[in-house]
């Protein structure tokens, strides 16, 4: 049986993207700002947070539209049994079945969402973010339990003149959906306390027994979480899976913040600018 424990495209690049393509459903007025969303707290430890309005009309409907050609069977990223074995990159149906959809880095609303989630993480380590990678699903498509952070370890040595080689891992994860009508299709994470009862019920569900955060596809909203702890090792609990969709169709958008290993989680390795 092969075990998932992280994914990532193999068709991802986060040096070489592809080239900008034009869309004519951002308008000229277009302004990147960060105004009009509003944050809740999902989750202490470890830290999800869920945020309202964090995308806009416009901009939902410019990525759908950029990509709309582009669509590729989604990859899993994973060891086989033998733990001595390297990582490989695949097509799995059986455990995830979604299609997915790179966005240029170039690409104007790629830039502006790159720059609010990098304003979002403030004193953290933003110093790279892999591209925008869109994902829908149909149909009972589903992506079973896995994780999002690499498996690599801080004492890897490797060429500074290839910088696709440099220790890294996924600090935070930013889910964008910007498709939910849909049944089904939440984002679950069976190791998370659930919502309370009276939560909105328009973003979230609950499970019988209240074990297990579930959060439903509410088109412009986005869900973030920490992947690894302060010392750079993956969080076992962040495990979670994209239910099957069981009517319509679901669109979400991975952006990942990557921590480079050299450097801290928080703060800056430069010299003071404090006199």
């Amino acid at each position: 049986m092969t075990q998932i424990v992280q994914w990532a495209s193999k068709n991802l690049n986060l040096f070489n993207t592809p080239s900008d393509i034009d869309s004519d459903l951002v308008p000229s007025s277009y302004i990147c700002n960060d105004e009009g969303y509003t944050v809740e707290i999902l989750s202490y430890d470890p830290w999800i947070m869920y945020v309202n309005n964090f995308i806009k009309e416009e901009e939902i409907n410019h990525l759908i539209e950029v990509v709309k050609g582009d669509w590729f069977h989604s990859h899993v990223y994973h060891k086989e049994e033998d733990d001595d074995s390297d990582f490989v990159s695949e097509i799995n149906k059986d455990y995830r079945s979604s299609w997915s959809a790179i966005v240029s880095q170039e690409d104007v609303v790629s830039k502006c969402l790159l720059n609010r989630v990098r304003s979002l993480m403030g004193n953290l380590q933003h110093e790279d973010l892999e591209p925008l990678q869109l994902v829908k699903y149909e149909g009972g498509e589903r992506f079973r339990l896995h994780q999002d952070w690499y498996e690599r370890s801080k004492d890897e040595v490797y060429d500074p003149r290839d910088p696709t080689t440099r220790p890294r891992s996924r600090l935070m994860t930013s889910f964008f959906y910007l498709e939910g009508n849909c049944t089904g299709g939440e984002t679950y994470f069976p190791d998370l306390p659930g919502v309370r009862a009276d939560a909105d019920g328009d973003k979230f569900s609950r499970t019988e027994s209240g074990q297990g955060l579930l959060v439903k596809p509410k088109r412009g909203s986005a869900l973030l979480w920490m992947n690894i702890f302060m010392n750079g090792t993956g969080d076992p609990r962040l495990l979670h899976a994209s239910l099957p969709v069981k009517s319509g169709r679901k669109i979400g958008m991975n952006l990942f913040s990557l921590y480079y290993f050299e450097h801290p989680i928080a703060g800056s390795v430069g010299p003071s600018s404090v006199a």
